[in-house]
């Protein structure tokens, strides 16, 4: 019964996620406007993708959910008044 739970979870988390991968994203390319178009869960990709790569180039493979979210809202009012700047660029901008 639980192999059978398993297997169905797991085939769900795959169709899922299909979707959600049907397009690659030039992060470096990526604007504020646009992240700001992507729907809810979308973001949340982005923002994972964002912080394991910033945190990869400083060789910390610490998360600090609350800092994660703290920096996540900086980084949304940045973007509110800079719907031009590219996401790498807001990213640079807040964290001097």
């Amino acid at each position: 019964m639980t192999r059978h739970l398993l297997s169905a979870f797991a085939s769900l988390c795959i169709v899922l996620a299909v979707p959600a991968m049907a397009r690659e994203i030039d992060v470096s390319k990526l604007t504020c406007k646009e992240v700001g178009a992507m729907a809810p869960a979308r973001i949340a990709g982005v923002a994972m993708w964002m912080s394991g790569y910033v945190h990869g180039k400083a060789g910390n493979t610490m998360v600090d959910t609350e800092k994660s979210h703290a920096n996540a809202e900086k980084i949304a009012a940045y973007c509110k008044s800079n719907a031009d700047a590219t996401l790498a660029s807001a990213v640079g901008a807040v964290f001097k």
